[in-house]
């Protein structure tokens, strides 16, 4: 289903437990994976170059494209990553939040295999950045201290110092750039480190 007349609503919710029933049954096979991980990689970037403009409608071809050739593969979230990506850049901010709940269900039902979900992010730091992007900065602080949590990555310190700054945090905001300093940062990520904590 693309994404030109997506429902809305309770209509989402109940697509995206059908698919979860669903999909449990046929948890992703191993010589699937790269093809879902290429997709998912290219369907988040895609996603994400619609987000400065609001992802108008006449936009959705190549996030379309994706979308069809990994539907049938809705064991795996990357599919239901990317909507919520879509959503947020379209401000829909339920529903984005139900296709990070279901990725997140997936991903957990995937794990339960032995199995890894292949998503484009981490999902606690894909929903951080999402819920960043909508200006719901008490969520992405939650979904950005999970990711530290689990993988103390740059990504996650990084996006905790938005969060918290964006709270008025901050001494949490310094703390948070203080230590993304200590990971492997990109240049842009480094040069916003260093700015912020030259001003705590």
């Amino acid at each position: 289903m693309t994404l030109a007349g997506r429902p809305t609503g309770y209509a989402i919710a109940s697509i995206w437990t059908a698919v979860l029933v669903v999909s449990t049954a046929h948890i992703l096979r191993g010589q699937e994976t790269p093809v879902v991980a290429r997709l998912a990689l290219d369907g988040w970037a895609a996603v994400r170059a619609l987000a400065p403009i609001g992802a108008p409608l006449d936009r959705l071809g190549p996030v379309n494209d994706v979308l069809k050739q990994l539907d049938p593969l809705l064991k795996d979230p990357a599919a239901a990553t990317i909507r919520a990506g879509l959503a947020a850049a379209q401000e829909e901010r339920d529903e984005m939040a139900v296709y990070l709940a279901h990725a997140r269900d997936l991903s957990a039902q995937i794990s339960l295999t032995g199995e890894v979900a292949r998503l484009p992010l981490p999902i606690d730091e894909l929903e951080g950045e999402l819920w960043l992007e909508v200006d719901h900065f008490a969520a992405a602080r939650d979904a950005f201290q999970r990711a530290t949590r689990v993988s103390g990555g740059r990504r996650g310190w990084i996006g905790l110092g938005r969060a918290l700054d964006r709270l008025r945090d901050t001494a949490g905001a310094c703390d948070a750039y203080r230590t993304a300093r200590s990971t492997v940062l990109s240049a842009s990520d480094a040069q916003e480190a260093e700015a912020y904590v030259r001003q705590c």
